[in-house]
């Protein structure tokens, strides 16, 4: 027999509903507004703090203040007092540089430089550049930009002196490693940089990689069916030294080289996981594969290494990796400046994640700092981790 329900009964029912989930939302939303007023007070407290420094500062030092190195200072103490190594805050001309690596298309000298002591050391000369007709080579040192001696003024401005307008001109003091110096005179122009370089080893396509940027994924597809034409035996890539680069270009790389699947996922701040790379299997490249590692190889570069160890079976010769899996975002401002925090974690759909373990090789070869510097991109004579990898492929 059913029971009629009273309509006061009902009501009361839906009314203590209505209080609990109430009372609910109350304890939320109050807990929500104590946190905010936290983070708002705090925030506050920091404002005051330095412009109670300023003030004092500006009254009392005897010294010059130079308002944009007071404005990196500030920021760059920002970042470094949040758990995140590897924030960063770009000035304009940082930010503008970013830009264009990731594009991949420069407007420079064709030369990369890092600052050591008191001159800039050239790193890397570009083929067909400005930098490589005047016959710059890796290793030369800089220590002078349009006359402006590096023992007298700030490396870093004279390293962003380097850049400029396409067309413009800049004078470069370079010291041999011999000790001689001699200046010459470098137009800018647009330089494409090549993060793809290849050669033929013993009947396998040796494919180094130097960076991952917007024109990273045409260069390597373009490798890959070169030498899928040619019936290579093999492939070993080469990611030592890999640590820069976007994500955006890897998708397109592995799906010349592996089957359909979900290669990696992306999980967020809050623990959300979604489909980051994710191949579609109409090219699959079924040939022995090694890849290349070094304590310098990191984020992209991992991951695409790993993918190829999951889905492909290649084999990791080398040295154990960087361990970086954080996916940075770059938000940028109206002075043309740009912050960049990590705001996601990739990982690896078959394998384990690598943050700050890295991936361990399969063959470890290790190399002196000494053996290193002996290295010459591509010769296996004085290259004992290519050696190895090609011993690695060749018995596949």
């Amino acid at each position: 027999m059913n029971k009629k329900v009273s309509l006061g009964v009902t009501i009361s029912l839906i009314a203590v509903a209505c209080a609990i989930t109430f009372v609910l939302t109350m304890t939320v939303s109050l807990n929500m507004y104590n946190s905010m007023v936290s983070g708002i007070q705090e925030r506050e407290n920091i404002y005051n703090k330095i412009r109670e420094i300023d003030s004092f500062v500006r009254v009392s030092s005897i010294y010059d203040i130079d308002e944009e190195e007071l404005t990196y200072g500030i920021m760059n103490g920002y970042i470094a007092g949040t758990a995140d190594k590897y924030a960063r805050y770009y000035t304009a001309e940082e930010y503008y540089r970013l830009q264009q690596e990731e594009s991949g298309v420069i407007i420079g000298t064709g030369m990369e430089t890092q600052i050591n002591g008191r001159y800039l050391e050239v790193t890397e000369v570009y083929e067909d550049s400005p930098a490589e007709v005047a016959e710059i080579k890796v290793g030369d040192r800089i220590v002078a930009v349009n006359g402006q001696n590096l023992l007298e003024s700030d490396a870093a401005v004279q390293q962003d002196a380097l850049l400029g307008e396409e067309g413009t001109r800049v004078e470069v003091t370079i010291q041999d490693p011999d000790g001689t110096q001699h200046s010459v005179v470098l137009i800018r122009q647009k330089i494409e940089i090549q993060s793809v370089r290849s050669q033929l080893i013993n009947g396998y396509a040796y494919i180094r990689i130097t960076t991952f940027n917007a024109l990273t994924s045409d260069q390597f597809v373009q490798a890959i069916e070169n030498y899928e034409a040619q019936s290579v035996l093999g492939y070993i890539f080469d990611l030592r030294g890999c640590s820069t680069g976007t994500i955006t270009p890897l998708e397109q790389m592995l799906n010349k080289l592996l089957p359909a699947g979900i290669i990696a996922t992306d999980i967020a701040a809050d623990g959300t996981e979604t489909n980051l790379v994710e191949t579609d299997g109409t090219s699959v490249v079924a040939k022995p594969i090694a890849v290349l590692t070094d304590a310098s190889t990191a984020c992209v570069a991992e991951l695409f290494a790993a993918s190829l160890r999951d889905f492909a079976g290649a084999s990791l010769v080398g040295q154990t990796t960087a361990g970086k899996s954080e996916l940075q975002t770059v938000q940028s401002f109206k002075d043309g400046s740009a912050v960049s925090v990590s705001t996601s974690r990739v990982k690896p759909s078959r394998s384990d994640a690598f943050t700050n373990v890295g991936l361990s090789p399969d063959y470890e070869v290790d190399i002196t700092p000494e053996q290193a510097e002996l290295i010459e991109i591509g010769d296996p004579d004085n290259d004992f981790q290519l050696q190895r990898a090609l011993e690695v492929v060749a018995a596949q």
